[in-house]
């Protein structure tokens, strides 16, 4: 019998491949850098990833589960589901301008980079937008049955707004180098949220 995978070599491996990946693209990475980033030999990572896609559809495997892990969808948690969404783009704010407003989202990257050319890349990164999207929406249907919300809603249509302005945000930001870009982009996501708000909850 062969012997187990080690998860956590594992998961350096996957951990240093996202960086490497991240700041460079995937076309640009090679397997000897992320070796190297890992302390490993690229023996060592081929013999938990036998290519090069298959690591880097394990990286985005590990990243969807890690949003999986630590998202707390804040629409569901906040009576003012209008003030959570102010709040993301806040902290994006607060975030890309503490990293100088460079690398961008890694999942938005790959998207670009990666979906005109392999449909297993596409597929990936498609279902991971898809998801956050439809979590959103979850929540702002939950609220226009509630009666915050009026029937005007679309909570699909909002949700899929709200992650594309958030990523053009990142995008804006990331070639102006100006964080502040999420701020206003955010005001402008809460206002549409604003706007379908019953005569009730503006008052």
């Amino acid at each position: 019998m062969g012997r187990k995978p080690d998860t956590a070599v594992r998961e350096r491996i996957l951990q240093e491949a996202e960086h490497v990946i991240h700041l460079k693209g995937y076309n640009s990475a090679c397997l000897e850098e992320i070796a190297k980033a890992a302390g490993m030999t690229k023996a060592n990572v081929s013999h938990h990833f036998g290519s090069k896609a298959q690591l880097g559809l394990a990286v985005l495997d590990f990243k969807i589960a890690e949003f999986r892990k630590r998202l707390v969808v804040p629409l569901c948690a906040q009576a003012e589901p209008e003030k959570a969404v102010q709040r993301i783009f806040d902290e994006g704010a607060e975030f890309f301008h503490g990293i100088g407003c460079k690398a961008g989202c890694f999942m938005g990257n790959i998207a670009l980079e990666m979906s005109d050319c392999d449909e297993a890349f596409r597929d990936r990164v498609g279902r991971f937008f898809a998801e956050w999207a439809a979590g959103m929406a979850e929540c702002l249907e939950r609220c226009k049955k509630g009666g915050y919300f009026g029937p005007s809603l679309d909570s699909k249509a909002a949700a899929e707004a709200i992650v594309a302005m958030y990523e053009g945000a990142i995008m804006l930001t990331r070639s102006q180098r100006d964080a502040q870009i999420f701020k206003r982009v955010g005001g402008v996501a809460r206002s549409m949220l604003e706007s379908h708000k019953t005569k009730k909850q503006e008052g």
